[in-house]
């Protein structure tokens, strides 16, 4: 896997691997993610969780909730992993983690991130959202392709297609990247 190499603080921000999100199909990206956080270091790693209620504008809108329960955590096996590092965790309700229980913005600032990498679900929708604040926020922002999903088939695609248009992934962006000992 290419990992973007720009010398910068960087931060890894987990999105939604949660149980409800993950899929026979997309199950790949949970060893893909624990490989790489076992072996490319950051400077700051954020664990951001997804709630729906019954009645929530998603529940009214889509049809979907997700409830705030013992199911609303990141998957055992990368917390595992995850947890020695001492991750932010984030809370949210809606897309985005820029928009989650936390001032993200505030917390990169304070330890001086300067990029951000995005590993998670769901492509086409909170990983999207997640590298649309990023990028607004002034981070350079790369979802990492080997690393996100989406839980309905189909769905995965969209979302690549329009991060990749915008230089925001792993395979498109438009700097350094080095080879990193995490499977394609």
């Amino acid at each position: 896997m290419k990992i973007p190499d720009t010398y910068h603080k960087r931060a890894l921000i987990v999105i939604d691997l949660q149980p409800a999100f993950i899929k026979p199909h997309n199950r790949h990206i949970v060893r893909n993610i624990i490989t790489l956080i076992k072996n490319v270091p950051y400077d700051a790693y954020v664990e951001a969780v997804f709630h729906a209620e019954k009645g929530s504008l998603w529940d009214l809108q889509q049809g979907f909730t997700v409830p705030q329960d013992e199911g609303m955590r990141t998957v055992d096996e990368v917390m595992e992993v995850l947890k020695p590092l001492n991750p932010l965790r984030i809370v949210k309700e809606t897309r985005s983690t820029f928009k989650g229980n936390q001032d993200l913005v505030a917390y990169f600032q304070e330890r001086g991130i300067e990029e951000v990498h995005l590993v998670g679900t769901e492509t086409h929708d909170c990983v999207l959202a997640t590298a649309y604040d990023a990028f607004t926020a002034g981070f350079p922002v790369y979802a990492l392709e080997e690393c996100i999903e989406s839980g309905t088939p189909g769905r995965h695609e969209v979302g690549l297609t329009l991060l990749r248009w915008q230089s925001m992934t792993n395979n498109s962006c438009r700097t350094v990247t080095t080879d990193a000992s995490v499977p394609n």
